[in-house]
Formats: C-alpha cells, sequence, structure tokens
C-alpha cells in the first residue's frame, strides 16, 4: 500500500465521519415525532467514534490537521 494512497484514504474517513457528525447533530437537535432517541444514540456513535480518532492520534504523534480532524471538537460541536 502506498501511503500517499493511505493518507488520502484516511482523510476522506475523517471528512466523511465530521459529514455525518454534523448531520446527525442537526437530526438530534431537530428530531421528527418518535425519532428523539435513535437520533441521541446515532449523535453519540460518531462523538465517539470522532473522539477516539482525536484521542489515539494524540498518542500515536499524529498531526490532527494530517489526519483532518483538526477543524472539530466533539465536546463542543457535537454535544
Amino acid at each position: 500500500m502506498k501511503n500517499k494512497n493511505f493518507e488520502t484514504y484516511i482523510k476522506y474517513i475523517s471528512d466523511l465521519f465530521k459529514d455525518n457528525a454534523k448531520k446527525a447533530k442537526l437530526e438530534a437537535d431537530n428530531p421528527k415525532e418518535g425519532d428523539s432517541d435513535y437520533n441521541t444514540g446515532y449523535l453519540m456513535a460518531y462523538y465517539e467514534v470522532i473522539s477516539t480518532m482525536k484521542k489515539q492520534a494524540f498518542l500515536f504523534d499524529l498531526d490532527q490537521e494530517d489526519l483532518s480532524l483538526s477543524d472539530i471538537e466533539p465536546d463542543r460541536d457535537l454535544i
């Protein structure tokens, strides 16, 4: 596997998770009748994934900007 392909893949996945998390946040903040619990759980799943990715990046001394994670703060943006 080429490092450039891997880097592109990680950035793409990070961007995809962030976009989905932002949509989940909107849906959790404005639930349709009967969807509130589901939407909140869906949002919390993205919160956990993005939080874990950011924490592990720190532990592996990876720059969050290189992973396309520097522009999201789960505690600020997803709660």
